[in-house]
């Protein structure tokens, strides 16, 4: 957890030529919180007012930061600690909302498993080569549609899928190295879940995030998955990666994500938690190519979104928060007597309204 920047530090990031507003919400709303939380020893607290505030400084977009500070000032109370709770509020929102988007349990993560039979597999490989323009409308359609674009292979480590080398479809690596694959969604394919006319808290959490993305200046990103709709596709290629398990693993809990390379189309930096080591399988860069004519690469406008939560959820401690609440969700048998367990009640309540993504 890293404490929010001193203001001197970070003017030229809240200061343009029209406006001052941003940095003094940052003084005068954003830093008090803060400065509250650790007065009292809230850890959730002090994560929430560092997310409102990392958020600010380094928003996903332009008109995030436009959204994010116009929700900041709105904090403004004549109580100052009114007006800590609503910046606390405005935090946990974003945490719950958009950071918590982008990281899946290790329970929700399914475990490695083969295609439930190599001759459907086959077909199902075929049917995708005869006809690229189809979207895929389900996992195994994406999955298998995604290893023919990414020529049978991981993205990043290169290696080949254990299931399609044993098929013939893409030849061994020279050392017999393998990877076994998993379709890995940038928004999580629960985003889908939405049936027209139905009203249920599921339904809520659902809309409340693209309603969040649409804000933030992501309406192409809801147009093109189909936001609150029956027909929300979260399977189409710009959404999805052929990972090797354990990237997919890393890549689910906010441990490793994409930053563009400036002028270098579908080239991007692997960017690792904070105090992990760089695993020998992990590249520092690398270069996305389709191998199949009319399937699109993952989109950059969708990595940028996932990256930007990668970011704050470090900086701002929420990431660690998460790996403990979820660890403890795993781990909790019976609730302490003592109410230690409130925090991960109350969590695990919230994320039991998600819809965990299939394998």
């Amino acid at each position: 957890m890293t404490a929010l920047p001193p203001t001197t530090e970070v003017a030229h990031l809240l200061i343009d030529d029209s406006t001052s507003t941003p940095l003094n919400a940052y003084c005068t709303l954003i830093l008090p919180a803060e400065k509250a939380a650790l007065s009292e020893d809230d850890k959730a607290n002090l994560i929430h007012a560092r997310i409102a505030g990392y958020l600010l400084l380094y928003p996903p977009s332009q008109e995030a930061h436009r959204i994010l500070l116009l929700e900041i000032v709105s904090c403004e109370r004549a109580n100052s600690n009114e007006q800590h709770e609503a910046v606390f509020e405005l935090g946990a929102m974003y945490l719950r909302h958009l950071i918590c988007l982008f990281r899946m349990s290790r329970g929700q993560t399914s475990t490695p498993s083969s295609h439930p039979s190599q001759p459907a597999f086959h077909r199902t490989m075929e049917d995708c080569r005869q006809d690229v323009q189809r979207i895929p409308r389900n996992h195994s359609s994406a999955k298998a549609s995604a290893l023919v674009r990414d020529n049978y292979r991981c993205m990043v480590t290169g290696l080949p899928d254990f299931e399609a080398m044993s098929l013939n479809l893409t030849p061994p690596a020279p050392d017999g190295d393998f990877a076994v694959t998993k379709c890995s969604h940038i928004f999580p394919d629960a985003l889908g879940n939405v049936e027209i006319g139905r009203s249920t808290a599921k339904d809520h959490e659902v809309a409340t995030v693209w309603a969040i993305l649409k804000r933030f200046g992501y309406e192409d990103i809801c147009a093109e998955l189909g936001s609150a709709t029956e027909g929300a596709n979260l399977h189409r290629l710009e959404n999805i990666l052929t990972l090797d398990t354990k990237i997919h693993y890393l890549f689910d809990t906010l441990k490793i994500w994409f930053e563009a390379v400036e002028d270098q189309p579908n080239c991007y930096n692997i960017k690792l938690a904070p105090r992990m080591a760089r695993p020998f399988f992990i590249p520092k860069r690398v270069q996305f190519v389709s191998h199949h004519p009319g399937l699109p690469l993952p989109s950059p406008r969708y990595l940028e979104v996932h990256a930007a939560c990668c970011r704050v959820a470090h900086m701002s401690g929420a990431a660690e928060y998460l790996d403990l609440i979820y660890r403890h969700m795993e781990e909790l048998q019976v609730l302490e007597n003592n109410g230690g367990s409130a925090d991960v009640l109350s969590f695990a309540l919230h994320r039991c309204l998600a819809v965990p993504e299939p394998g």
